[in-house]
């Protein structure tokens, strides 16, 4: 997906995106004769174009396709913000509005503020906009409500130095998981910690974004434990901070899987350091797999890889059934098998449950994909594309 400004060509493709999203969507909050005054029938595309080149209008295109688009004016005001109707729930608006507060950032524009819909409420509550007003506004003889909200940017204006953003898991048996929650929760919001932090019985699994101190004073903490005191974590940086509040939350697992007594804290297959990917994939003889989600794949993977099409994670114990342990496929038990994910969490747990198979030379890339990409000079590389992460990054 590219994030890109609005062409003079993008005109009639938008001008359907704001018809049908209203027509089809916001239905589901408005009256049919509400929506009829808010996107009437006559599309006006020449108006639109001419609305969109006043403004920084940006529009999400995949393949030629425009799924989205949103506009910003030098004020800080937000107008039009619109994502396909077959194309919601797909990252495409966090894109977009991860475009325009960039973009704000780089003006110095210190607020933003848009009137939203009822339907688009929870969309900008959950980047951080509050409520200034309710209102009714008269669109063609029709009342509609919407709400006047507005999201102040000066913590980010004032910065020299951009938020870290650590990932890191670690299995190690956690008894008493529920009890870590309140203490842990209580030491994040402390150091203005933001994210998401998973604890099951089996161990950790987080997410989170701060200042350089914050990141380290919570690693410390954490590694206080003697049962985390070898967790490792990954490192990359942003401008914007891509959550809004701290949420830890308690698990069965930490990665949904499905299978029992499969415990990665005791054997696991062989960590391979991202400086020796390249010369295990490249091994023709070594099969190269993808323990991803399919929606993850397609924003890039390792050259060769297989895609083994999950829609879930738990999926992947029927796959290796149905592909690496029919009839046909006895051969792989003996094969060099080598896994990776974003972060190396999944495919550690996927290790473990291969060697309880009977596989015998199973690998997976030690730090995931996030490793890989830091420590493996671009020049070197064997990723093509880019690696979805579950935040409001979306890609890096």
């Amino acid at each position: 997906m590219l994030i890109r400004l609005f062409q003079k060509q993008d005109s009639e493709q938008i001008a359907h995106i704001f018809y049908d999203t209203i027509h089809e969507i916001n239905i589901r909050d408005y009256s049919p004769e509400q929506v009829s005054a808010w996107a009437p029938d006559d599309l006006h595309i020449d108006d639109w174009a001419i609305s969109c080149a006043k403004k920084f209008t940006y529009v999400a295109e995949e393949s030629g396709r425009i799924l989205g688009f949103g506009q910003l004016e030098s004020d800080g005001h937000i107008d039009c913000f619109f994502c396909h109707k077959d194309y919601q729930r797909c990252g495409v608006g966090t894109r977009l509005y991860r475009a325009i507060e960039a973009k704000a950032i780089e003006l110095k524009i210190n607020r933003l503020f848009v009137e939203v819909s009822i339907t688009a409420l929870a969309f900008f509550k959950s980047r951080g906009f509050g409520i200034v007003k309710e209102q009714q506004v008269d669109v063609r003889g029709q009342k509609l409500t919407n709400f006047v909200m507005e999201k102040f940017l000066d913590k980010y204006l004032d910065r020299t130095t951009p938020f870290v953003v650590a990932t890191f898991y670690h299995f190690a048996n956690l008894s008493d998981y529920d009890a870590l929650r309140s203490p842990i929760t209580e030491f994040g919001r402390h150091h203005d910690i933001k994210g998401v932090i998973l604890l099951a019985p089996e161990g950790i699994n987080a997410t989170v974004v701060g200042d350089r101190a914050g990141i380290d004073a919570l690693l410390n903490y954490l590694r206080s434990d003697p049962r985390l005191q070898n967790l490792e974590h990954k490192e990359t940086y942003c401008d914007v901070i891509p959550y809004q509040k701290l949420r830890v939350r308690l698990k069965k697992e930490l990665v949904k899987f499905g299978i029992d007594n499969i415990d990665p804290s005791n054997e696991v297959g062989v960590y391979v350091e991202p400086k020796d990917w390249n010369q295990l994939i490249s091994d023709p003889d070594v099969l190269v797999i993808d323990t991803r989600n399919v929606y993850e794949v397609e924003f890039g993977t390792f050259a060769g890889a297989i895609n083994p099409n999950l829609d879930f994670f738990h999926e992947f114990p029927k796959y290796v059934e149905e592909n690496l342990q029919s009839p046909n496929s006895d051969q792989h038990k003996s094969k060099k098998i080598a896994m990776f994910c974003t972060g190396g969490i999944r495919c550690e747990k996927a290790s473990a449950y291969m060697l309880a198979q009977g596989f015998e030379e199973v690998y997976h890339l030690k730090g995931g994909i996030l490793k890989y990409l830091e420590e493996v000079p671009q020049e070197e590389s064997l990723w093509q594309g880019e690696c979805f992460v579950f935040d409001d990054r979306i890609t890096l």
